[in-house]
């Protein structure tokens, strides 16, 4: 038997948020985690993706990226508007970015913040891949 202790859901506040992180992989760029725990967080993941997507720009006509949040939390609304501030201005045209989501709801709710000049949102990682092949 387990006590009520060790049956209890941890709050928000206890669980340990892997933020959003960037890997260069060989035909996109991969972003991942849990999703944005604060204001400052989102500035800092933005600004680096941003100053990689100049560079990656340089050497490609437009840039592959894969930001899967297949594992995110809901966002604050703080870190959400900031989100919806900073996307229409992050990507460009030439760029292919397919957003990789958890369920039908999400994905509906995901594909309104997204260009579809430039991006999709995906339920399965071949989707996403294949769009990104394109």
């Amino acid at each position: 038997m387990f006590s009520a202790d060790e049956l209890r859901r941890p709050s928000l506040s206890e669980i340990t948020l892997m933020p959003l992180t960037i890997e260069i992989l060989p035909y996109y760029l991969l972003v991942s985690g849990d999703g944005l725990g604060s204001l400052s967080e989102a500035q800092q993941h933005f600004r680096d993706l941003s100053a990689l997507l100049v560079i990656e720009r340089k050497a490609a006509k437009g840039v592959r990226l894969l930001i899967d949040l297949q594992r995110a939390r809901p966002h604050s609304p703080e870190v959400a508007a900031h989100i919806e501030r900073v996307l229409p201005m992050l990507y460009r045209e030439g760029d292919r970015v397919a957003v990789l989501v958890q369920n039908t709801s999400i994905k509906v709710g995901t594909k309104t913040s997204h260009n579809p000049l430039y991006s999709d949102v995906f339920l399965s990682r071949e989707a996403a891949e294949a769009y990104l092949s394109g």
